[in-house]
């Protein structure tokens, strides 16, 4: 509704954000969950915004074009959960059908049930020492 108010899509596909951000914060609760298992105390948390969110947002095409990154940082990249979600969103902002939507889907969705399955895992090995 915002994008529509500011004017910047009014396309009908910017509809289908609104399940994308749930399934991306779904994707990034269960990494956070994971670092909330492992974390033993508050100040570590420190260590995942630096080492892994902040490099994240660097590397998957939110402020940079990912095709001009070196061809390593190019294969790092593509494993990263936000790169399948920026591919994802910004065509749909662009009145466009993303290419390869199955499978970008794909990827969050594992992120998701993996890392919300090896959260459950180390929760219950932290809670019963």
């Amino acid at each position: 509704a915002v994008i529509w108010l500011l004017g910047l899509s009014h396309s009908p596909l910017t509809l289908w954000l609104i399940p994308l951000s749930l399934l991306v914060g779904l994707c990034f609760a269960s990494l956070g969950l994971i670092m909330t298992a492992i974390a033993p105390g508050y100040d570590f948390f420190m260590y995942y915004f630096t080492l892994v969110i902040t490099p994240m947002v660097l590397l998957c095409g939110v402020f940079f074009p990912v095709d001009q990154l070196p061809p390593l940082l190019q294969t790092v990249s593509s494993i990263l959960p936000l790169t399948h979600a920026i591919d994802l969103a910004r065509p749909l902002l662009n009145d466009v059908i993303p290419a390869n939507s199955l499978w970008h889907i794909a990827v969050l969705l594992g992120y998701a049930l993996l890392g919300f399955y090896v959260s459950l895992v180390l929760f219950r090995r932290r809670l019963s020492q």
